[in-house]
This record gives C-alpha cells, structure tokens and sequence, in this order.
C-alpha cells in the first residue's frame, strides 16, 4: 500500500469514526455542571491551601508546558509542525493555570475555562499530528487561528447557555477532548511521521486515556490507596501525556542559524577563478 493510500485510509476512518461520535452526542443530549463535579473525595487541606494535593498536582503540567514550549521553540523543525506543538504546550499551560484556579475556588466557571484550554490543546494535538503526517497546511497559521477559534466558539457556547438559562453544555469541549483518541482505533499512528514515532504518540494517548479513567473514579482509588485519590493522579497522569511529547521535542536538534558567508558570492567566484 503507498503512503498516499495509506493517509486517504486514515482519513477517511477518522472522519467516520468523529461523525459517529459527534452522532454520539448529539443523541446524549446536553451535558450540564453540577454541584457533584466540584466535588471531589480527598478534601484535606493543609497550609491554608484547600483541597492541598489535588491543588499542588495540578504545577507538574504547568512545568512540562513551559518546558514544551522552550523546546519546540528550538528545535529545528519546520514552521508548519513548530507552530502547532507550541500551541498546544500554550495550552496545555493555560488549562494548568485555569484547574490551579478551580480547586482554590470552586466555581462553574473556572472548571468550564479548564475544560476550554483542554479542548484547544487537543485541537493543537491533533493540527501537530497532521501537520507532520498528512500536510503541511495543518501546521499553517490560517489552520491554527481556524482551530483556536473553534475551541473559543465551544467556549462560548457553555458560557452563554449558562448565562441565559443556567444550562450551559459541555458537549463541544468533550467533544474535541476525545477526538485525538480516534487515531488510535484510525490507525493513523502508523503513519510515518520525521520528528515524532508511534510509540510517543501511544504512551501520550494512553497516559490521557489513564487520567481521564482515574478522574472518573476519584473516591474508588482514593479508597484503595487511603492517600491518593483519582482527581491527583488524572492531573499527575495529564503532566505525564504531555511530558511524553515535551521531551521528544526536547531531543529534536536545536535550530541553528546559518553561519554568514566570510566572502560574497562574487568574491568566491573570483577565488576560485585565480585559483585555478
């Protein structure tokens, strides 16, 4: 099978399996906050911080993102894949902040903002996967203002219907915060990518896939370790997905600029002519 057909493949199953899960939920109907998500089974707070452990866990994606950022910004990659990877360590910093925020307050509106910044993070996720595997136009600065504005639109959405009615719907952002899970089951990690392997791209979707499990059952694991509960470890799992990618960034050859000419082009003719 040649590569061409083998994108086409990978396309056109991740654009069945997104329709299917956008079917999915539209069918579900609205997913709304309630006073349950703020809700979370370690409550122990220590030095004045609430919520200690699962406030601190939520710092290690905030040095990953900082440290992804550096390094993507060094590296000799090309623009078009540069471009998307440091948006997502943008975004991955962003939703840092924004949980960081949430626990120390408790409020609807900083647990929506953190869902936001995940959801553009994982829109970058995926322009960086296509950028590198499927064209170059993925990475361009048309396709990432179009993707932040979609992430800023799902955003929106939540913010305004819970302005107007109480009800926003988290839909859109869950939406876009499980669409990176689909190249697994696309196949599109056997793609061949020039900077990135397969086997980062699955130990960093398994690592979200891990969190994102742990998250759900927050008292259940805080029950089985008596100190850790789900809620810290999904944040210190989210810092591990995306530390997978960091450090290949960070072992990617630093750009280095070209070294100036000592003689005009002119010059060097003339070199060579009274040389010979």
């Amino acid at each position: 099978m040649s590569p061409r057909m083998s994108q086409g493949c990978a396309l056109v199953l991740l654009l069945a399996m997104t329709l299917a899960m956008a079917a999915g939920l539209g069918a579900w109907g609205p997913i709304l906050l309630t006073p349950a998500d703020h809700v979370f089974a370690d409550q122990r707070s220590w030095v004045g911080i609430p919520s200690t452990l699962n406030t601190l866990s939520c710092l290690p994606l905030l040095i990953v993102g900082l440290w992804g950022i550096a390094s993507a910004w060094r590296s000799s990659w090309q623009e078009t894949v540069r471009q998307p990877w440091i948006g997502f360590f943008i975004m991955c910093v962003l939703m840092s902040l924004s949980a960081l925020l949430h626990h120390l307050e408790l409020s609807d509106g900083a647990f929506a903002l953190a869902h936001a910044f995940a959801a553009a993070s994982f829109i970058m996720l995926g322009l960086a996967f296509m950028a590198e595997r499927i064209d170059e136009l993925f990475g361009s600065r048309p396709a990432i203002a179009a993707g932040l504005s979609v992430a800023a639109c799902c955003a929106a959405w939540w913010f305004l219907g819970q302005w107007n009615s109480g009800r926003g719907d988290l839909r859109p952002m869950l939406f876009f915060e499980a669409l990176p899970l689909l190249l697994i089951p696309a196949g599109a990690l056997s793609l061949r990518g020039e900077h990135t392997t397969g086997i980062d791209w699955l130990a960093s979707l398994s690592l979200y896939i891990a969190a994102r499990v742990l998250g759900m059952a927050d008292g259940i694991v805080f029950g089985w370790t008596g100190g850790l509960s789900g809620h810290t470890l999904m944040h210190l799992l989210l810092a591990g997905s995306a530390a997978c990618l960091a450090y290949r960034a960070s072992v990617a050859p630093a750009s280095v600029p070209a070294a100036p000419a000592l003689l005009e082009p002119t010059h060097r003719r003339a070199s060579l002519n009274t040389s010979s």
